[in-house]
């Protein structure tokens, strides 16, 4: 056990504390935060966003932060590591890798949050010195046949022959929130971002507001479907993204119809082509 904040702070300082997979261990660790900058990081989507004051529910093996739309399946974190951040040593990282390395949840957090710490003190198992295998992510693409990873490169060269492209600038030229929901094995997300900035370097296209980002790798989406539907009440445009294999991927949604007409003037254009 070790006990207390500055002792955690030093000893994590250039290790990695490994800590038991159980998502009753952190919801008194979250509910104590002031705040914290989550990461979540996949093949297809990374995103960042503040949490104030985060509000736990645990629901069987899965931890849900219901503000943010944020739920972490416990059965299927394959390692749980508390390590100081590699770019702010002020800053610590609570670090959650899904079992088959495809997925990470990072919850980051000051040095000082003395309360916080101090609940995870009793539950350190033992450390690494080096990051150990099983918490870092693989950072890899899936197999494709030739055609459809040549359609993937041309994708990543001119991102701009991708309708998604067009969507994502639109829905950020209108100023208003963009929705972003999808399922994975260990996350589920479904939370509406404010973007204030788009940009699309290498490949992927991003969309930033005041704390957060998200960024998508738009060659690994090989099919979109838009339509018409009513979320939270109001007419809305849902964007629904499939990789090679039609498997879902992400959705996106904007509280206006006008996303919608937009994609009716692109998905015709192509159809022209």
């Amino acid at each position: 056990m070790i006990p207390s904040n500055n002792s955690i702070s030093s000893i994590v300082s250039g290790q990695s504390w490994e800590l038991k997979s159980k998502p009753e261990l952190y919801e008194e660790f979250l509910s104590v935060l002031q705040s914290c900058y989550v990461k979540i990081i996949n093949s297809e989507i990374s995103c960042s966003f503040n949490i104030e004051s985060p509000q736990v529910i645990i629901e069987a093996s899965y931890l849900c932060i219901p503000e943010s739309g944020l739920n972490i399946n416990f059965d299927e974190v394959g390692c749980c590591l508390l390590k100081s951040s590699e770019c702010d040593p002020g800053k610590m990282q609570l670090v959650f890798t899904s079992k088959e390395k495809n997925e990470q949840v990072i919850f980051e957090i000051e040095s000082m949050e003395d309360n916080a710490l101090k609940t995870l003190s009793k539950y350190l198992l033992k450390s690494h010195d080096p990051l150990p295998e099983r918490g870092k992510v693989n950072d890899c693409r899936r197999t494709l046949c030739p055609c459809c990873k040549e359609k993937r490169e041309n994708t990543r060269s001119d991102i701009s022959s991708h309708p998604l492209y067009h969507i994502i600038s639109f829905a950020c030229f209108v100023d208003q929130p963009i929705w972003l929901t999808f399922k994975r094995g260990m996350v589920s997300l479904t939370k509406a971002f404010s973007p204030s900035k788009e940009c699309h370097p290498e490949g992927i296209i991003s969309f930033k507001g005041k704390d957060s980002v998200v960024a998508l790798d738009i060659g690994e989406i090989f099919h979109s479907i838009a339509h018409g539907s009513s979320f939270e009440g109001e007419d809305s445009t849902v964007v629904q993204c499939y990789n090679s294999h039609g498997k879902p991927l992400l959705t996106l949604i904007q509280q206006n119809t006008e996303l919608y007409d937009v994609w009716g003037l692109i998905t015709e254009k192509e159809y022209e082509k």
